[in-house]
């Protein structure tokens, strides 16, 4: 095949070869370039953000340690204004109704809440006297037989979608 190809035409073939060469040549030295500046440039900011990191790190490792033993004290506040509760035994059946008038004995006059938000701090207080944790339903019960006996006062009916409201009387 190639016998048969002309002298014309190989020389023709072999320059445009060596002008693709030429050209392919001259825009990867023109990429190396572009590509050595932008290796710098991320060099550059690889350092700053390197010197920031380390130094925002040696910050905050100090301010957790500081916001940790802040948090442990507060924790261990409250576990200490907790009122104390008998654990509850076999032998004596606990009630919540008492529970929960400890509980409203220590709100503020005025205080509106509701049969959710009862079942909640009655568990999160007295979980220890209680043999299982107080639910919204029967926290809603004793609320209202505390209505009928004069502890609580009603300040808005429950509905379907909403609860019911009550304040200290």
């Amino acid at each position: 095949m190639s016998s048969q190809l002309s002298v014309a035409k190989v020389l023709a073939n072999l320059e445009a070869q060596m002008t693709l060469h030429k050209e392919r040549e001259a825009y990867h030295a023109q990429q190396e370039v572009f590509h050595r500046d932008q290796r710098a440039l991320h060099a550059a900011g690889l350092e700053t953000v390197t010197t920031h990191f380390e130094a925002f790190q040696a910050a905050s490792g100090g301010a957790a340690e500081i916001a940790g033993r802040v948090e442990a004290a507060s924790q261990a506040a409250a576990v200490q204004a907790e009122e104390p509760v008998e654990p509850w035994s076999r032998g004596k059946r606990s009630q919540p109704g008492p529970l929960v008038i400890r509980l409203i004995e220590g709100l503020q006059a005025g205080q509106v809440f509701g049969p959710s938000w009862v079942a909640q701090e009655v568990n999160r207080r007295f979980s220890r006297a209680l043999p299982r944790p107080l639910d919204t339903r029967l926290a809603s019960a004793v609320l209202r037989r505390l209505v009928a006996a004069g502890w609580v006062r009603l300040v808005n009916a429950g509905r379907a979608h909403h609860e019911a409201g009550y304040t200290r009387s």
